[in-house]
């Protein structure tokens, strides 16, 4: 097995069988291009690396040789390798893309071989990484070729600190390359996130809450703004970015988030029920601090209102998928319990789990998914967002045809 062989999938299929494009220009930050480029083929992908001339200068091409298995192409030769490679791309990601390198894309100008790569490659869907000093950033030829290449394509934002716009983490970039890759399928559809946890404050410094990351609920919320859906994100307190072209209502409290929730149900879909709240709140919270002198305090904590459970009640149209999250419990009882959950909030898909062994603060998780005939599916262990891909497949044939 070849080195890049052993990595290929490890953390995802989300890019399985797409051929990804990697056009590296000669910014400073090149070198972080290797990281993306390895991140990338972590999903699944086929990398095939472009370079300009001076970014072979600045950095060797036998490292993205090395990154991605295939030597890079710095010039064409008769083998025609723009039309033989780039003509059959899934994604171009230009990474990082200069002041120069973005505005000769943004007016088709090919006087490199990555720049007549871009051009050839008609049907590929662009990303573009930008990463430059502010001075070149804030200039006009740049916010017009940025512009232009949002029409065509995905920009990713670049992290802009100490006078420069510097290049996104690898991370983000391969995010917009799976979004890139997302069929269309949800245009039209309007959905409701809930994630992450709640915090029910004691006094104004103390609070419960459970451990909950809300990557799942991120995740699923990216999926489908990627597939075209308008997605309107209610999230509890959260250390995530939102993402993009996602409405993002913040909330604190459990019983923010039901009034959240319950306000916006007619408005909507689909919901996904992934937020981890609390299910109750504090009673007679106190202001300010309690006495740490205090040996003891008593605290009474009253049940909350679930608005996975009221949702069809207010929007019987509304296709429903619940979360049943149980810690070390059997599998028998943990559809048994995810099973009344669903009966009682009318709910179209369940997604049960036991967070003991996969879930709260983890990249990956594993579910049961229950359909409202009581059939049973295992979906993973997998990459969270995977996971959100298979669901919304799933969950989209009950959704009523979109015009």
């Amino acid at each position: 097995m070849s080195e890049v062989e052993a990595i290929r999938g490890t953390y995802s299929n989300l890019l399985r069988e797409k051929r990804i494009v990697l056009l590296v220009s000669s910014g400073i930050s090149l070198y972080k291009s290797i990281d993306t480029a390895r991140l990338l083929i972590r999903h699944g992908a086929e990398v095939y690396a472009f370079m300009t001339p001076k970014a072979a200068r600045l950095v060797s091409s036998d490292l993205f040789w090395w990154a991605t298995g295939r030597r890079p192409v710095v010039r064409l030769t008769g083998k025609a390798e723009h039309i033989e490679i780039c003509a059959k791309a899934d994604v171009v990601l230009v990474a990082p893309a200069t002041a120069n390198t973005l505005v000769k894309l943004s007016l088709g100008i090919a006087d490199n071989a990555a720049l007549t790569c871009a051009l050839a490659a008609a049907n590929a869907k662009l990303v573009v990484a930008p990463a430059m000093n502010l001075a070149m950033w804030n200039t006009e030829p740049v916010r017009n070729a940025l512009e232009r290449l949002e029409k065509r394509g995905y920009i990713v934002p670049p992290i802009i600190e100490e006078g420069k716009a510097k290049y996104p983490p690898p991370e983000e970039i391969a995010e917009y390359v799976i979004d890139a890759t997302a069929p269309r399928d949800y245009a039209g559809v309007r959905a409701l996130v809930t994630a992450g946890p709640t915090h029910e404050h004691i006094d104004d410094v103390k609070y419960i809450t459970t451990p909950s990351s809300g990557l799942t609920g991120y995740y699923f919320a990216r999926e489908a703004a990627a597939r075209g859906a308008r997605v309107t994100l209610v999230t509890g307190p959260t250390n995530l970015k939102p993402p993009p072209n996602v409405e993002v209502v913040k909330v604190t409290s459990v019983l923010e988030m039901y009034k959240a929730v319950v306000e916006r149900a007619s408005e909507n879909d689909l919901f996904i029920f992934s937020a981890a709240p609390l299910d109750f709140y504090v009673e007679g919270r106190i202001a300010g601090k309690l006495d740490s002198f205090l040996s003891q305090y008593q605290l009474t904590l009253r049940q909350a209102p679930k608005a996975a459970q009221e949702v069809k009640r207010l929007n019987p149209g509304a296709v429903v998928i619940g979360f049943k999250a149980e810690y070390g419990v059997s599998e028998e009882e943990l559809i048994e319990r995810a099973k009344r959950r669903m009966e009682s909030g009318e709910w179209d898909f369940a997604l049960a789990h036991d967070v003991s062994k996969m879930g709260f603060g983890t990249l990956k998780d594993q579910y049961l998914l229950i359909h409202r005939d009581g059939k049973t599916t295992r979906l993973g262990p997998a990459h969270k967002r995977e996971l959100a891909r298979l669901v919304l497949t799933l969950a989209r044939g009950q959704l009523k045809s979109s015009d």
